[in-house]
């Protein structure tokens, strides 16, 4: 793509993101062309190297002089060219404004040649030739349609013709052949993965696609989607053609016996358009009937993208909606009532509250150790005992000691503290 102003105007407008027929970008593009030619008649051409991607056809526009080239890139020109699609391009441009300059069946590659200076002189017509131009993509899918349908509104009405002038006796037999013999079954390949099967019969044409997807994740949401566009097709309608949907294993019966290029991973769909849609149809409603048939996979993919979104949002607004509850999920706290802890089996208690103690200096804490040690020493003489305290005698002193000195938190590594009761003896805490 040419530059930053080409990315800023396929953002701005993008084919992508509308089901319209036609290449936005591109079409801006001619219509500012023409429009600096029909200011400045004797200006040339601005230098130009654009290409877009428009789906599965890419283009390639560059500038000659006054004369617009484009380059258009599709793999399976071939096939719908020389089915119907020639023909239509024929009908559709006239020769002295645009032309064909080179055509390459080998490559899927065509040059067309577009007289800028004489566009741009009717405003019009260069409307008319950019919109053209611009949704040549679809040209080229709704040819071979077309021109089956062609052939089917031709045969109606040369039996409707053949009716007026039969008698009753032998009508069916002459009525059948006017009709003509019925044209064999048009195979296209359309893209890489996908064939397009148009099948005619005496009174209506039916086109089956393979429906084929890349993603893994998209094939279920395909065929969720085929299933139900094929459901609501049934109920009868008159702007509706009728549809059915088969998966992978299930072919149609149209098709059976064969070969498939590919088998297709979502299914086939088959769209029926009868005999009473083109009676008496003109050019104009034959491409308004073929039209959204054969772009079928672009309304396809528009609503397979808006699904997935839409369930993307759904399971962002789940998981939000489901943070928030697991966020309010904590037990409220219990008001006016003592506060309970539970053992690891279960069972509640309630935790004594510590007395306060203060700490006392080096000094005192040496002077309460000493103090003790001395008490037990004169406790073995007088007992005549060796290392053995008479449990009374230096608790009473012990407790003694502990009112003079104040009790002591921590002493040298140990901890010293008065037992519950008041009359039991110091005992150190390790």
């Amino acid at each position: 793509v040419e530059g930053s102003t080409s990315f800023a105007l396929m953002a701005a407008i993008s084919d992508r993101l509308f089901l319209d027929d036609l290449c936005p970008p591109l079409q801006q593009r001619l219509l500012d062309v023409f429009q600096r030619l029909a200011d400045d008649p004797n200006a040339q051409c601005q230098e130009l190297d654009l290409d877009i991607q428009d789906f599965e056809v890419g283009y390639s526009l560059s500038t000659e002089g006054r004369e617009l080239r484009l380059r258009i890139v599709y793999p399976f020109l071939s096939e719908v060219w020389h089915n119907g699609s020639g023909t239509l391009f024929e009908h559709e441009f006239d020769q002295s404004h645009v032309r064909r300059i080179d055509f390459h069946d080998d490559d899927g590659e065509m040059t067309l040649g577009a007289d800028a200076a004489a566009l741009a002189l009717d405003h019009n017509l260069r409307q008319k030739y950019a919109r053209s131009i611009a949704s040549l993509r679809v040209l080229l899918l709704i040819g071979p349609l077309v021109m089956r349908l062609d052939d089917l509104r031709s045969a109606i009405f040369r039996a409707d013709e053949e009716a007026k002038k039969v008698l009753p006796g032998d009508a069916a037999a002459r009525i059948a052949n006017a009709r003509g013999p019925v044209k064999e079954m048009m195979r296209i390949r359309v893209r890489r993965m996908e064939t397009c099967w148009i099948v005619s019969k005496p009174d209506r044409v039916v086109v089956i696609f393979s429906v084929h997807v890349e993603d893994r994740v998209d094939i279920a949401l395909g065929r969720a989607f085929c299933q139900e566009f094929a459901e609501i097709n049934r109920r009868p309608a008159d702007c509706a053609p009728p549809c059915s949907f088969s998966e992978p294993r299930d072919v149609p019966a149209d098709l059976r016996g064969t070969p498939l290029l590919e088998v297709p991973n979502v299914g086939f769909l088959a769209l029926t358009l009868t005999e009473q849609v083109v009676r008496n149809a003109s050019k104009e409603r034959l491409y308004a009937l073929a039209r959204p048939v054969m772009t079928w996979r672009n309304f396809f993919h528009f609503h397979l993208k808006h699904a997935k979104s839409y369930l993307h949002s759904r399971i962002r607004r789940r998981i939000d909606q489901f943070s928030q509850q697991l966020a309010r999920a904590r037990r409220p706290p219990k008001k006016d009532k003592e506060k309970v802890r539970r053992l690891a089996n279960g069972k509640e208690f309630s935790p004594q509250p510590r007395a306060a103690s203060s700490n006392l200096d080096s000094a005192g804490a040496w002077a309460v150790a000493n103090l003790v040690a001395a008490t037990r020493m004169q406790a073995c003489a007088r007992g005549g005992q060796s290392g053995v305290v008479g449990r009374q005698s230096s608790a009473s002193v012990a407790q003694d000691a502990w009112g003079a000195a104040k009790p002591a938190q921590f002493v040298e590594g140990g901890r010293f503290r008065r037992r519950a009761g008041g009359t039991c003896r110091l005992r150190r805490i390790r």
